[in-house]
């Protein structure tokens, strides 16, 4: 009996069976498995296909031709592929969507107008967005949305002038993230561990960052990376390197406030990625050198951070003039917020926080006072400006109602919330720089 055509079978296969374009020209590499020879039966006029036949697995680019930048066009076709002396055939869809901007093409959203240095660099990179979401307009929307979040909180509202905000557009074949139960061909291989967060191939993210208009092999240790993966899940993490480096991974979160879209970028990005603050959350009923669980190792994770000048918002000291806000302790505009409580780092005992509350803790719009300074100090450094405190004093604004009205939540609290593949990560910190991972490259 002859077989149905574009009947799929276990011999002859093509992964992914889908490839998508922007305006400009794609280029994408499938591969083709099959029992044995096997020829493209049809493609269309505007895909070239190389090699047009091959024998068992073959790896096969299928080149998409630039067409005109307007937007709303669209056109779709198969590449069909048949095993020889048979009528086993195997689609790849490919399709094509006209727009604006080309693939890679970077866009500016924010230019700075102050500092001395040509400003400091955010680039936003969405992972999982394939030509359709791209081309509608609802990727550029997300990244003005994750950029509009990241400066609606103190002290980012106030200096948002010092920053330079770039997006590009990185296609990926496949909509989505994958987790370790499934597999999505997106652009720079997100993909949610199950156990630690959020992993993805480091060295192409800040390959790609290095081709932003200002973005340098100098300056990439103090531009921070937004990765904005297309999942509504929970967990975002953080991951830094020693030379200060930072990608932070910024899920689109549909969990209710505090936990929303906004509290993971003011979070992770804001806090951990530019900040350089440490989780003030609690998931350990004990001393932070004490607690006895498999993943501690905490107190010489907090003395690393600490000796690359970060996490200025904890200490292993809880003695008024031992901690690192004292200063704001003896200020009479600060000692109405600002005093020593125990608990931070995961931990009840042992660690201390300078307030009650914090976006540092569950996510609330509220860095506390020692935070702001902080922060306001990089940006300050950063920008090739001196700090002065009464300086940061006379611009800083707080909002003591956001940060006491919230009852405090800790991470085991918040767990229960969960599942394991939305928990959210304290930062991994590598050592050294990420330049060795990285090159440069042009984008168009």
């Amino acid at each position: 009996m002859r077989l149905q055509a574009h009947r799929r079978h276990h011999e002859l296969t093509c992964s992914p069976s889908v490839a998508c374009a922007l305006s400009t020209e794609h280029k994408q590499t499938i591969t083709v498995n099959a029992e044995g020879e096997w020829e493209v039966a049809s493609k269309p006029d505007w895909c070239e296909v190389s090699p047009m036949s091959g024998n068992k697995k073959t790896n096969v680019t299928i080149t998409i031709k630039a067409t005109a930048k307007s937007s709303g066009s669209k056109r779709d076709g198969k590449v069909v592929f048949r095993l020889k002396d048979k009528d086993y055939t195997h689609e790849c869809s490919v399709s094509q969507y006209g727009y604006q901007y080309g693939e890679d093409e970077w866009v500016t959203l924010q230019k700075a107008t102050r500092g001395n240095r040509g400003g400091i660099n955010i680039v936003l990179l969405g992972d999982g967005y394939d030509a359709n979401e791209i081309a509608s307009g609802e990727y550029l929307k997300v990244m003005n949305q994750e950029m509009e979040y990241f400066f609606g909180i103190e002290p980012y509202k106030t200096y948002r002038q010092y920053f330079n905000v770039y997006t590009a557009m990185p296609l990926s074949t496949e909509s989505g993230i994958g987790s370790v139960n499934t597999i999505r061909y997106n652009r720079f291989g997100t993909t949610f561990t199950g156990g630690s967060g959020l992993k993805a191939e480091y060295g192409e993210i800040f390959s790609y960052a290095l081709g932003a208009p200002t973005v340098t092999k100098d300056n990439l240790c103090q531009t921070l990376i937004i990765v904005v993966p297309n999942s509504t899940d929970y967990g975002g993490i953080t991951q830094m390197w020693a030379d200060g480096s930072a990608i932070s991974f910024c899920p689109l979160s549909t969990y209710g406030y505090p936990l929303d879209s906004r509290g993971v970028v003011q979070h992770e990005a804001g806090g951990h990625g530019f900040g350089k603050l440490g989780e003030e959350a609690i998931c350990h009923n004990a001393f932070i050198d004490a607690c006895g669980c498999s993943c501690c190792g905490h107190v010489d994770e907090l003395n690393t951070a600490k000796s690359y000048g970060w996490y200025d918002n904890l200490s292993l000291s809880g003695k008024i003039h031992g901690v690192g806000w004292s200063h704001l302790i003896s200020d009479s505009r600060y000692s109405d917020i600002v005093d020593v409580y125990e608990g931070g780092f995961m931990h009840s005992r042992g660690v201390y926080r300078s307030e009650q509350n914090s976006c540092m803790n569950n996510d609330i719009p509220y860095y506390n006072t020692i935070s702001r300074e902080s922060i306001v100090k990089r940006i300050k450094r950063y920008a090739g400006e001196t700090f002065s405190f009464e300086d940061f004093v006379k611009h800083d604004k707080r909002d003591v109602g956001v940060a006491q009205s919230p009852a405090r939540v800790s991470a085991w609290g918040r767990a229960s919330q969960r599942s394991a593949t939305t928990y959210q990560h304290r930062p991994v910190i590598h050592r050294g720089s990420p330049l060795r991972m990285a090159k440069v490259r042009r984008h168009r």
